[in-house]
Order: structure tokens, then sequence, then C-alpha cells
């Protein structure tokens, strides 16, 4: 499979052509380049969640620690009389509890190239990402559904570029880790599948108006501007240096 390095590249370079295909367009300001930029970095990232020494994972749970700790003593601020040291232990509770234990039962319950190595999963974490940015971040819908759609683009990459480092090119074969990556669901485990298919479903209720995808889908003028901005006319940089154009 690929390492964190490649996987970092790979998602950073698909994201960056998509977020620059995006401002051209004029589907987002540029000002919204970098945070699609970002989102598609953390995609190729994501299906290594369920990896035991997965760095991603590890500060994510750090992160999902320190929030649970705040709202824990920021909820007991306003509904208990406590010192500042049994808040700062109760803080330290909740941090360990999310940074550890919950950890472990995650990985505990987790196989590494399970569920979240499949196509289920990336629609998965495409419609989260768009729910969440909707409704957590009030985006608008247009904004919410690019948001999850950028997710799902870096972790769709993820999941080539593993695909990709299974075929052994020298040996003329396939590794065994062929076909591990791009499946529909994990066949393994249809329990796990079944619960992120549930809640899959679940996220499907909660999405944003998809008129923006249909609206789009069905821009015969979008797709024409694509064509039309996708390779230069004439000379190549004709028109960052006119010169260059000029014929002899």
């Amino acid at each position: 499979m690929a390492n964190f390095k490649t996987h970092l590249i790979g998602a950073a370079l698909v994201s960056g052509a998509a977020a620059t295909a995006a401002v051209a367009l004029s589907l987002v300001p540029s000002a919204q380049a970098p945070l699609l930029l970002g989102l598609g970095m953390a995609g190729g990232l994501l299906p290594d969640v369920d990896a035991d020494n997965s760095t991603p994972l590890r500060l994510a749970f750090s992160l999902l620690g320190l929030a649970a700790a705040l709202w824990a003593v920021f909820y007991a601020l306003g509904q208990l009389r406590l010192s500042i040291a049994e808040l700062f232990l109760l803080g330290l509770a909740a941090f360990l509890l999310i940074r550890f234990c919950v950890l472990e039962l995650f990985l505990h319950l987790t196989e590494h190239r399970g569920v979240f190595h499949s196509l289920l999963a990336v629609v998965c974490f495409t419609l989260a990402t768009a729910s969440g940015s909707y409704h957590l971040a009030h985006s608008p819908a247009s904004l919410a559904w690019l948001h999850g759609l950028f997710v799902g683009i870096g972790y769709f990459t993820h999941l080539v570029l593993d695909e990709l480092f299974s075929v052994d090119l020298t040996g003329r074969g396939l590794k065994r880790s062929f076909g591990t990556a791009l499946k529909p669901i994990d066949f393994k485990n249809l329990r796990a599948s079944v619960v992120m298919g549930l809640v899959t479903l679940a996220l499907a209720t909660s999405l944003p108006d998809p008129a923006f995808l249909v609206k789009r889908a069905q821009d015969v003028r979008l797709l024409a501007s694509f064509k039309a901005r996708l390779w230069p006319k004439g000379r190549w940089f004709a028109e960052i240096w006119p010169r260059a154009s000029i014929k002899r």
C-alpha cells in the first residue's frame, strides 16, 4: 500500500487541481480554495483511521478528547458548583476517556483495510461532511456540497493509490493487498458494512438541498466553459507574455 507521504501528496495534487477548476469556473470564490484543498487532503488521510499506528487517527482522538474536556468543564460551570481543582480533574478525565479508552475500543472493533477502505465509506464521509458543513458550520447548500465532495475526492484518491501500489510492476503480478481498497463494501465484516450503511442512510435524511448538484450537472454552459478553460489556445502562456505569441 502507499505510505503516509504518498497519500498526502496524491490527495494534495488531485484536490489542488479540483480546487483550481472550481475557482476558474466560478463555483466558489478564490478565498475558499485553501479550505477545499485542506478538506481534500484530510479526505486523503481518512481511510487509514482504522490502522493501529495511524497518526491522523491519534491526532483526531486527541482533538476529540480536548473538545470533550472543554465541553465537560463548561457544562459543569453552568450546572455544578465545583472548585477549580475539581473542574481540572473533570476535564482531564474526559480527555483521557476519549483519547485512550474510546480510541482503544475503536481499534479493537475495526480492522485495517476493512470497511473504511470501501466505496461505501467514500459515500458515507462525503455525506457526513456535507451534512456537518450545512448544519454545524451553517454553510450555504452549494458550499456544503462542495465541502463534502472534496473530502470524497481525497478519500477516493487514497483508495486508488492503495490499489495502484498493490500492483507489483517488477514481478509483473499482484500483491496480496490487491482488491482490498476499491471494494463496494467490506464483505469480510458484513456487520461493520451494515452499520456504516445505516449511518449513510441516516445522513441522507439530513443533507442540504441537492438542487445545486442537479443544476450543475445539467448546466451545458458550465461544461463548455470547462472544456474551453482546460487547454490553452494558440501558443502556451500567450496571455501572460504577449510577445511570445507574435509570429516571426
